[in-house]
């Protein structure tokens, strides 16, 4: 026997994410970000000028972010601390460069380093508008993968990303592809291997001085598994793929630098068992429009979750319950979001979030609010400073 009221549910879910995604299509059309932590970057710049010159650098990101969530998907914390990076920057040649250094966190309030690790990478770049690295990669931005795939509290607190990665930039095309090596083993570890792995592509569609067009598309996932360890279960793969359409403007004016809006549909994969993953995928519609002024920019954001996962997303917005038990079936939120951000002295910025949420589902409303200081800098007496 047919379940009527199952089955009326059932196409109103369909018919609602269809016009949802038609509506978010057209307004695309008229608007531009990845996401809005701009000053979420460390990763030194490529100077080919600078052949056979050994640099001393330091990299510096002090933090205080407070996350006043109760939500079914994520718990209120707060996170205070700073990490540290010295290295020595070595030009072999106008195409090569190596680094090294070492990388430090500390949470206040705790005696022991939460992690320390040793800094290293190589940086080839045949011509300007290709680079391949090996050791320690360039996570900037995080990529460019918008909040709900990639959680931006990862600058703060994750180890840096280490692997391999390949970056093409040319005027209408870019392309950044990586794999992050999160844990390497031996034969009988007693835990499996685990490495993120993603790709975004930006095709700019039109572009000059004032206008911005493009079609962003991104592969993310991650993995656990290996075929020479001693851990117990089955391999897990864990996918998401997203398109986009971005649009921004500039503006000439001393007080409204720019607007843009952006757009985002998203399909995540997971193993389905049967337990937590009763599904094995999901999706969500990501939207926003950004206006930046002299005093700090504006960010108006929809999230859509259908059953949608992935591990290292913003934890607000993915569907699973904060037990980590289950998957609930729609997560749908609006955040207003003001972010400041300003240069003090070159390379070393200032900056202040504050996010306010609204659960639409559940009529709450919830908060977060962080500062941050960053230091990028390199010292040599004979390197002129890069024109960017």
């Amino acid at each position: 026997m047919i379940n009527v009221t199952s089955t009326i549910k059932h196409y109103k879910l369909k018919i609602l994410k269809l016009t949802v995604f038609i509506l978010l299509f057209l307004s695309s059309l008229q608007g531009f970000t990845q996401n809005e932590y701009t000053l979420f970057k460390y990763y030194e710049p490529f100077r080919p000028d600078s052949s056979a010159k050994l640099l001393f650098g330091i990299d510096n990101v002090n933090f205080f972010k407070n996350n006043e969530y109760k939500s079914d998907f994520a718990t209120g914390y707060t996170l205070t601390g700073a990490w540290l990076r010295p290295k020595m920057v070595l030009y072999l040649d106008k195409k090569l460069r190596m680094e090294l250094g070492g990388h430090v966190l500390k949470y206040n309030g705790r005696d022991e380093y939460y992690h320390l690790s040793p800094w290293f990478n190589i940086h080839y770049q045949p011509t300007e508008k290709i680079s391949v690295i090996l050791g320690n990669i360039n996570s900037d931005f995080s990529h460019n993968l918008p909040e709900p795939i990639a959680e931006s509290e990862m600058f703060l607190t994750s180890r840096p990303e280490s692997g391999l990665q390949a970056i093409y930039n040319s005027t209408r095309f870019t392309v950044d592809f990586w794999i992050d090596w999160q844990q390497f083993i031996i034969k009988d570890d007693p835990f499996k291997e685990r490495f993120a792995f993603g790709s975004v592509t930006n095709f700019k569609i039109f572009e000059n001085n004032k206008t911005s067009f493009s079609l962003p598309v991104s592969f993310y996932g991650l993995h656990e598994g290996g075929e020479i360890d001693n851990a117990p279960g089955l391999a897990k793969t864990f996918i998401s793929l997203t398109s986009g359409l971005s649009f921004m403007k500039k503006l000439s004016n001393k007080t409204f630098k720019n607007w843009s809006i952006n757009t985002h549909y998203s399909v995540s994969t997971y193993p389905k068992d049967n337990i937590t993953y009763k599904e094995s995928n999901g999706w969500g519609i990501y939207a926003n429009s950004t206006i930046d002024t002299k005093f700090g920019g504006l960010t108006l954001a929809y999230w859509l979750g259908h059953l949608f996962y992935t591990p290292q997303g913003g934890h607000i917005y993915q569907n699973l319950s904060v037990s980590g038990t289950e998957l609930i079936n729609k997560n749908v939120l609006l955040n207003l979001k003001y972010h400041y951000f300003k240069e003090i002295i070159p390379d070393t910025y200032f900056g202040f979030v504050f996010d306010y949420y609204y659960d639409i589902i559940k009529k709450k409303t919830m908060n977060s609010a962080g500062l941050y200081l960053v230091v990028n800098f390199g010292v040599s007496p004979c390197l002129t400073k890069p024109k960017y």
